[in-house]
């Protein structure tokens, strides 16, 4: 596929790390479908290769609809970009299975929906990039961010087996790690319901971790340097599987994990969260 221009979807493309994607892959030449619930059923916006569609992940009928429209309008599909993802943070006790299945349904679920409806035209191309975003997270857990871990740990593994299945059709799939990027999500880290209770016993020790959370974030990589990086690796004719972004020392702690003991390292970052923002 060399260097030429790239037809290319990405989904959560309306904030964070998605609008960054979607529109660095724009300003430099590809046709960019950037797809997101919140730009409204009705809405379909065209400037200068990006094309902003409405995408809900979780409604099989979105994907259909968002999916054709590129095909239709271009006749194939280079590139798909998972970014689509929520974020529940909560004790376990005090996340609901519904709050779970949101999360793990929208990052997962919409992951493989999505895979599932480029593949059959990439494999018919013989050709194409499938990149899913995990995080760092998607390696090592952090106190209560357990459904947002658990469904980043599924996408590594699901993307692991997607690798093997589709490579003798010229489809190479990717994962992207980022550590904290300053990609706004505060706005959009939801609570468990029943973690902002002050009956919760974990009120205290929650609202220690998550101010170190929004901390790191906040101080985090720029997502427009990730941006560019994503645009370096589809270009790549052999990509890896596994490409980690963002702040070294988060990058560090996943070599941590492999070679101490395993509560040793929890200790580690344990203590690192509890002892709330930086100073």
């Amino acid at each position: 596929m060399g260097k030429s221009k790239k037809i290319i979807l990405v989904t959560g493309a309306s904030s964070g790390l998605g609008l960054a994607v979607a529109r660095h892959l724009s300003d430099i030449g590809h046709t960019v479908y950037a797809g997101a619930r919140s730009f409204g059923v009705e809405r379909t916006e065209t400037s200068a290769g990006l094309h902003e569609i409405y995408l809900d992940v979780n409604e099989p009928s979105s994907i259909e609809s968002f999916v054709k429209t590129a095909i239709q309008n271009e006749g194939r599909i280079d590139v798909l970009i998972n970014c689509a993802a929520v974020l529940v943070l909560g004790s376990v006790e005090d996340t609901s299975v519904e709050e779970y299945e949101k999360v793990i349904n929208t990052n997962l679920f919409g992951t493989i929906r999505m895979c599932k409806a480029v593949i059959p035209y990439m494999r018919e191309q013989r050709s194409g990039y499938i990149i899913n975003f995990s995080s760092i997270t998607g390696l090592l857990a952090i106190p209560f961010q357990s459904a947002y871990t658990s469904s980043k740990f599924a996408i590594e593994g699901f993307t692991e087996a997607l690798s093997m299945e589709v490579k003798d059709y010229g489809i190479k799939a990717v994962l992207i790690e980022p550590t904290d990027h300053r990609s706004g999500s505060q706005k959009y880290r939801q609570h468990a319901l029943r973690a902002d209770y002050d009956s919760s016993p974990y009120r205290d020790l929650f609202l220690t971790v998550t101010e170190k959370i929004d901390y790191d974030e906040s101080h985090g990589s720029d997502p427009d340097q990730l941006a560019k990086f994503v645009a370096k690796i589809i270009q790549k004719r052999n990509p890896r599987l596994r490409y980690k972004s963002g702040k070294f020392d988060q990058k560090l702690s996943v070599l941590l994990k492999r070679i101490l003991p395993g509560r040793v390292f929890e200790s580690i970052i344990f203590s690192y969260y509890k002892s709330g923002k930086n100073k």
